[in-house]
């Protein structure tokens, strides 16, 4: 009824009232002020900047942040799924350890980024140290020999009391034993000035602990340079032995992306700018490569284009820094304005043909056989004048290219012609072949003298002369026709 429904309602809002006075009575204030909110924040929100992979009882694990305030490690378990249950959607946020005990790293591979007393680097090769009795012997007799001295009277030097005539006595290894690893590592945290060659260092112990790799966007110039030259060698692989060009591209095109928008800094030299020239051109031009084969026109021109933006870039900079050091590096101009420039040509060349821009096609193709004509004249006829091994071969792969763009060449008149007679056809099959004779004649009269007006004026130029010598004929050598006397004029 009515009534109860206002009974109701009155004792469910008394009701909520007295629960919302006990709740604001019994929970105690806050003691932390706004101040104190930010600090706290302020000190548990960064993350580590190398953050370690160390190996939990859940699997392994990466450090996100340690905090200092209360000694607790943040550890986002990486391989969590496969301890426990396998659930039918993830997690929208990764699974988190938070322990104050101090797991140790993950193993150490090839490849892996590490942290030693030296720096952050990467190891590139791991070997096993033979610490057996024999090989210490060996050492000992190289030092023996090393160290002895001979007398000023010009007597024989006297054997070092640490060679011993009794054989050496092997030691029986114990199978628990486990071998002593060596690992070479490549430092990327600093390097010599005026180099590009990383410094290697050799740690036996402490072992290196290893850390997440860095992303794009922390690396530095040099670290995006190494990474952009990695990425070439891969697709390399992929291009000529797996014949994989889907693949190939995107590695190529990764590897372009990876150094598009480097920022120089204080660790990037001219070394550094100069492999990052020939990363960014190589790659392109072997990308452009890549989508002729997958018949993908507009992206190969687009990668060959960017190839030769920076080539003509690098050529009117000839003679500074990063050309001399190029040149220094077997890098001579005959391969990089003279291949790489006709590469390039040639990349724009066909696909501008593929897509039916034959006379685009041609203006390419020609400047790129004149670049090659130029190079391959300095270097004299079957490269006599060549000095070296390098101008060798680059001589005879400049004539491979050459004879390439002259085929294309021939390919972009023959298709041209085939053009013309599509036209001539189609001319036929819409007016007939009255349409298709007045086609080639204008053609040809257009051909000889260069434009429909000078046709009709030699036209009407010989119509006029015709007339004029029909009016000064002879009467003798006209015809014999009988003449009306009486249809001639009167005189006055």
């Amino acid at each position: 009824t009515p009534a109860s429904l206002h009974i109701f309602l009155l004792f469910w809002c008394i009701a909520a009232c007295t629960s919302s006075s006990l709740s604001t009575i019994m929970t105690p204030p806050r003691t932390t002020t706004p101040t104190q909110n930010q600090n706290y924040k302020r000190k548990y929100l960064p993350e580590d900047a190398d953050q370690a992979i160390v190996q939990t009882p859940y699997g392994r694990g990466l450090v996100v942040r340690p905090r200092r305030a209360d000694n607790i490690k943040e550890i986002q378990l990486l391989e969590w799924e496969s301890f426990a249950k396998k659930v039918s959607s993830p997690p929208p946020e990764p699974f988190m350890l938070y322990t104050p005990v101090e797991y140790p790293s993950v193993t150490p591979h090839i490849g892996d980024d590490v942290i030693c007393q030296y720096g952050r680097g990467r190891i590139t090769a791991i070997s096993i140290v033979d610490m057996s009795p024999d090989k210490e012997n060996k050492d000992c007799d190289k030092n023996s020999n090393t160290n002895t001295s001979s007398n000023d009277n010009g007597a024989t030097p006297t054997q070092s009391p640490l060679k011993s005539s009794e054989p050496p006595q092997k030691s029986k290894p114990t199978p628990n034993q486990k071998p002593i690893l060596k690992y070479t590592i490549a430092l990327t945290s600093w390097r010599l000035s005026q180099t590009r060659k990383p410094i290697h260092v050799h740690l036996i112990t402490p072992p290196p602990r290893v850390v997440r790799k860095h992303t794009l966007n922390e690396m530095d110039a040099h670290s995006r340079v190494s990474f952009a030259q990695h990425q070439k060698t891969l697709a390399n692989a992929q291009f000529s032995k797996q014949k994989d060009y889907a693949l190939a591209l995107i590695t190529y095109a990764g590897a372009v992306d990876a150094v598009r928008n480097v920022q120089h800094d204080h660790s990037s030299n001219n070394y550094v700018r100069a492999d990052l020239v020939v990363v960014m051109v190589t790659c392109s031009n072997n990308a452009g490569m890549c989508c002729v084969h997958l018949k993908k026109w507009e992206e190969g021109r687009k990668f060959a284009q960017n190839a030769l933006i920076l080539l003509d870039a690098l050529y009117q900079k000839r003679g500074r820094n990063i050309h001399g050091i190029l040149n220094g590096e077997g890098l001579i101009d005959a391969k990089l304005f003279g291949e790489w420039r006709v590469k390039s040509y040639f990349i724009v060349g066909r696909c501008c043909l593929e897509k039916g821009e034959e006379d685009v096609a041609s203006g390419v193709l020609k400047k790129g056989l004149a670049v090659g004509k130029v190079y391959l004249e300095e270097m004299g006829t079957e490269g006599c004048k060549c000095k070296s091994n390098l101008e060798k071969a680059s001589y005879k792969s400049l004539l491979g290219q050459v004879k390439e763009i002259r085929k294309l060449m021939a390919e972009c008149v023959e298709r041209k012609k085939r053009e013309k007679k599509m036209e001539k056809k189609r001319a036929v099959a819409m007016f007939g072949k009255g349409a298709s004779k007045h086609a080639e004649i204008g053609s040809e009269n257009v051909a000889k003298t260069g434009s429909l007006s000078t046709i009709k004026n030699n036209t009407e130029a010989t119509k006029a002369e015709k007339s004029t010598e029909k009016q000064n004929l002879p009467l003798e050598s006209a015809p014999n026709t009988k003449i009306d006397l009486h249809s001639l004029p009167k005189q006055d």
